[in-house]
């Protein structure tokens, strides 16, 4: 396939994808039938389509996409050590929604790391062009995207946490996490390309809100 296809910045049409695949996901939450395939199907959702998101977004500039292999790197380093100490986020372990496994964190773990604070950077560029203030941005909005995420990711048995609730300890190291992260972008002064990226951490932000709402409702 040429490489052109997943790199070029007509994004209208895989937005529209993006937003038609999710609204299904959705619905496929809510019936018997279908909800057991939606379970299979996360990790590889989010593999597929946050590749796509990725290579459109760095416009497969080979050090941008070196700078996201060391986010993954360290971000599944993080969780690694969170998930066999504890002192990190605090108690927890994942399930087995999210796939395959390697030190007890998911693959596909980092990956999404990389996407979430990615989006959360292009976003905070918005509204400030100082690296410092940037970062701490995009810091407080991943954080902001972990609030619903943390429902659904109880009960759809991504992660689950030991004391029966979500410690404040874990978002504080979102934040850090996330700043660190944040920081290294700009100091390395990469510009992310196209709309892509905002339009995925807000589908993404969202889909969680609503999957929230149908869990409160007792719809889920």
């Amino acid at each position: 396939m040429n490489r052109n296809f997943f790199c070029q910045r007509g994004d209208a049409i895989f937005i529209f994808i993006l937003y038609s695949f999710y609204a299904m996901g959705i619905l496929g939450h809510l019936f018997d039938k279908t909800y057991p395939h939606m379970m299979t199907l996360t990790p590889f959702v989010l593999l597929v389509f946050g590749l796509a998101v990725l290579l459109r977004t760095t416009g497969c500039d080979r050090k941008l996409l070196i700078w996201c292999l060391a986010a993954y790197i360290l971000t599944f380093t993080i969780e690694a050590i969170g998930v066999y100490s504890g002192v990190v986020f605090g108690e927890y372990y994942y399930g087995t929604t999210l796939g395959i496994k390697l030190f007890r964190v998911p693959l596909v773990i980092g990956f999404n790391w990389v996407i979430v604070v990615l989006g959360a950077i292009t976003i905070a560029k918005k509204f400030s062009s100082n690296k410092q203030f940037t970062a701490l941005l995009a810091a407080s909005f991943t954080v902001v995207f972990d609030i619903p995420l943390e429902v659904v990711a109880v009960n759809l048995n991504y992660w689950q946490w030991t004391p029966g609730f979500v410690p404040i300890q874990n978002y504080i190291a979102w934040f850090v996490v996330a700043f660190v992260v944040a920081l290294s972008f700009g100091y390395l002064r990469f510009e992310t390309k196209g709309k892509v990226i905002i339009h995925y951490f807000f589908i993404q932000f969202i889909f969680f809100i609503l999957i929230d709402i149908m869990i409160f409702t007792n719809m889920l």
